[in-house]
């Protein structure tokens, strides 16, 4: 989308999103109390606003979740209860729990929201304009682009890039949370990546940094990797001490010999007490045709394409602010050279710097893409799937 009234493209939907807020009392109830809503309760209870759960488990529902009654649908409705509602389940259920709730007479877009629309669109919205706060659900660091892997298709181009390629300095890391905090009051999850972030041989110092500075700003603080280094002991002494979250990616289905790195990698974890989780065995990927494919379409046809992709990976690098940390390392790592000005600046912000970017996050710009979206399929991705992790 063009910017045509920067700093207040989102007012006339706000009074709608706090108008909404303040006739439900305040009160926010998660319908599914599990990893999602736990994940979601934190950020709401952030802001005072978490009523409660619902789910349909009825052992949750004689147990409760996190110190917190859970409700059976039939019990939120029959008590009167007037929050809003967000589906935090699994997407294969989403469209059972809507079911469930429409037939309660429950309005989607009034009395019940997904978890992604609430958290992507609305929540921003009611945190700056009745918080005062501006929040941001994702934001990255990427600290290298070398890897230990080179996968043929991955979508930064890291197999590309040589062992000699230069990391972010300590420096430039150290001012993209600065940056980022400045002008950022809440983060749901704050990421360090790569290429493989392991590799990064100031890994500690910067954990260390963001942690004792900005902890207080993010509800999660996590490292992605592939799982085929094993941290030196200062990495897992400030992950430890910081709370940071290892998420790794578990290529094991391709790469058999990666299993055993991942097993002593968790053994590892757990005898430094350092949270983990081991994600979904990762069997295929998107192909997003960066390296093939090349968008023939005029300035109309990218808006619409940035539109539907609605991507959640922002990237933060020194002050500049990458709306698709992927657009960004795709185009340097495969020496493409094009969208080298497709970010917001943090350091060159007027008027109501934190409504620019909130707007920014919500898709606003001043050309309304990206020039990499020539190089993307976008949401057509879904329908070209590959094999994972494929080594060249």
């Amino acid at each position: 989308m063009k910017w045509t009234n920067k700093g207040h493209e989102l007012d006339e939907y706000a009074n709608e999103v706090v108008r909404l807020f303040d006739e439900r009392k305040g009160k926010v109830y998660l319908f599914g109390a599990g990893l999602i809503g736990g994940d979601t309760e934190v950020i709401l209870e952030r802001y005072q606003c978490f009523g409660g759960y619902i789910d349909n488990n009825e052992k949750k529902q004689a147990e409760g979740v996190n110190g917190h009654k859970v409700l059976s649908l039939k019990q939120y409705t029959e008590e009167g209860t007037k929050g809003i509602i967000v589906i935090t389940a699994d997407r294969k259920n989403i469209p059972a729990i809507e079911g469930q709730l429409t037939k309660e007479g429950y309005v989607k877009g009034m009395d019940f929201f997904s978890q992604k629309e609430f958290m992507h669109k609305f929540f921003p919205v009611l945190s700056l304009y009745r918080f005062g706060l501006l929040y941001v659900d994702l934001v990255q660091i990427c600290l290298t682009e070398r890897c230990t892997l080179k996968c043929r298709d991955c979508a930064h181009g890291c197999f590309a890039v040589g062992a000699d390629c230069e990391d972010l300095s300590l420096e430039m890391a150290m001012k993209s949370a600065d940056s980022f905090f400045g002008k950022v009051d809440v983060a749901r999850e704050f990421v360090l990546i790569g290429g493989e972030p392991l590799l990064y041989k100031e890994l500690a110092e910067i954990i260390g940094y963001i942690g004792k500075k900005y902890r207080s700003k993010m509800s999660i603080y996590s490292i992605v990797t592939n799982g085929t280094i094993i941290p030196g002991q200062d990495v897992l002494d400030m992950c430890r001490e910081h709370n940071v979250l290892i998420r790794i990616s578990d290529y094991s289905e391709t790469l058999k010999w990666i299993e055993d790195r991942q097993k002593r990698l968790m053994e590892k974890l757990e005898e430094n007490g350092v949270s983990y989780i081991l994600e979904g065995r990762s069997l295929q990927w998107m192909d997003y045709g960066f390296q093939t494919f090349n968008r023939d379409g005029g300035e109309n046809e990218l808006i619409k394409v940035f539109d539907e992709c609605q991507t959640p990976c922002r990237e933060i690098r020194g002050s500049k602010y990458y709306y698709c940390v992927m657009a960004r390392s795709v185009s340097e790592n495969l020496g493409f050279e094009i969208g080298q000005s497709d970010y917001l600046d943090f350091d060159d912000l007027s008027d109501d710097p934190k409504k620019t970017i909130m707007e920014f996050e919500s898709g606003y710009s001043e050309k309304g893409y990206l020039d990499m979206c020539a190089r993307c399929r976008g949401i057509d991705a879904e329908k070209y799937i590959i094999p994972a992790a494929v080594q060249i």
